[in-house]
């Protein structure tokens, strides 16, 4: 090979996109420097992300100019973030402290609980058998008031730190969105200058195209969870159960998860109405039922009336997003794991749409395929 035919501005990108892909997955000193510094300006992104179909509402609707629009949007979402501080916080800091008092003077007795004799002597070992697995775990939660205190005191300098940043965030996010035209057409001019026409044609769709993926995903999902959120929290209150604003919260929030968020918020909300009302364990039961009602709410009329055909992939891929994303970013990774999933799978399957026809296989295996997104461009 000529050494002349090598593109070493192929190569160069080539080598700077796999050493940022090591830095991510690897999470280096260097890449937590980066992070650290990044943060705002990502959360900054995000807000604006969100916020500017509030803006863009005003300015189409009412015929106002951007600035005010922007005005008006962060007006109401101060207030918005003011009210719910306002009401909920120091409710759910109030919760948190009765229920860190409370674990330490739960007397969990499992002899109480598993007090059924059965004639069967068969029955009376398995019941035994699940006191004696059941006992010391319990003994160890009733025991973790003091692991407990610290680390509510821990999550409380991250929660101050995490505020700081969102303040700086909601500057920037504020610039970002009175200056979204200056700044996507600089990004344009970037693309088109450093890449060629087809490479900047692609970046361009797949931009497109992951806007309409993350916009439908991203802002159905906030949506639904906050429904989810507060019809649990109705439903709750009207059964009047312990501690029933901190379990709507955590039922809201794991919501967001595709899949396994039910589960993940099934399991604190358990322990919790445990803690509540300790004498009356058959509550357990009966949060774990209510649960699975608004869950089975969520899933078959909610959630498809909001979210419609955002994500557009089977329960496979959606479970193995939710895995390698929260295996790779944790919590968040299990969020947007799908969203990407969905992107990379529709930039595949575009691809391959391509070269099928290409090569005079249109339509190969499509009856066997058994779920298509419809691209948008």
């Amino acid at each position: 090979m000529n050494f002349k035919d090598i593109n070493i501005y192929l190569y160069a990108r080539l080598i700077a996109i796999a050493a940022i892909v090591v830095l991510v997955l690897t999470k280096t000193p260097i890449w937590h420097m980066v992070e650290q510094g990044l943060r705002p300006v990502i959360y900054a992104f995000i807000i604006a992300y969100i916020l500017d179909y509030s803006v863009r509402y005003f300015e189409k609707k009412f015929k106002i100019n951007r600035i005010i629009s922007i005005i008006i949007t962060f007006a109401i979402f101060i207030s918005i973030i003011v009210l719910f501080g306002a009401l909920v916080v120091p409710r759910v800091v109030e919760t948190v402290s009765i229920l860190i008092n409370s674990i330490g003077n739960v007397d969990i007795n499992l002899d109480d609980i598993f007090n059924q004799n059965f004639n069967n002597i068969y029955l009376n070992e398995i019941q035994k058998s699940i006191v004696n697995a059941l006992t010391p775990m319990l003994q160890k939660l009733t025991n973790a008031t003091g692991t407990a205190v610290l680390l509510l005191m821990n999550e409380i300098q991250k929660i101050t730190s995490g505020l700081i940043s969102f303040v700086v965030a909601l500057i920037i996010s504020v610039y970002m969105l009175a200056e979204k035209n200056d700044l996507v057409a600089r990004l344009k001019r970037l693309i088109f200058a450093y890449f060629d026409d087809q490479q900047s044609n692609w970046i361009m769709n797949t931009s497109k195209k992951a806007h309409y993926i993350f916009k439908d995903f991203v802002v159905g999902k906030l949506l639904d969870s906050f429904i989810i959120g507060v019809l649990s929290f109705v439903v709750l209150s009207i059964f009047d159960f312990e501690f029933k604003l901190l379990i709507a919260i955590i039922i809201g929030v794991t919501n967001m998860i595709p899949y396994f968020g039910p589960f993940l918020g099934a399991i604190p909300a358990s322990i919790i109405t445990y803690i509540g009302s300790p004498h009356t364990p058959f509550n357990v039961l009966w949060i774990l039922l209510i649960i699975l009602i608004i869950q089975q709410l969520d899933g078959w009329v909610i959630g498809p009336m909001i979210l419609g055909d955002s994500v557009g992939v089977s329960a496979f891929w959606i479970i193995l997003a939710v895995t390698i994303g929260g295996a790779t970013f944790g919590v968040v990774g299990m969020f947007l794991g799908v969203p990407v999933l969905v992107l990379i799978k529709t930039l595949l399957e575009d691809d391959i749409q391509k070269k099928l026809y290409v090569k005079g296989y249109e339509g190969l295996e499509e009856k066997n395929i058994k779920t298509k997104r419809k691209s948008k461009s």
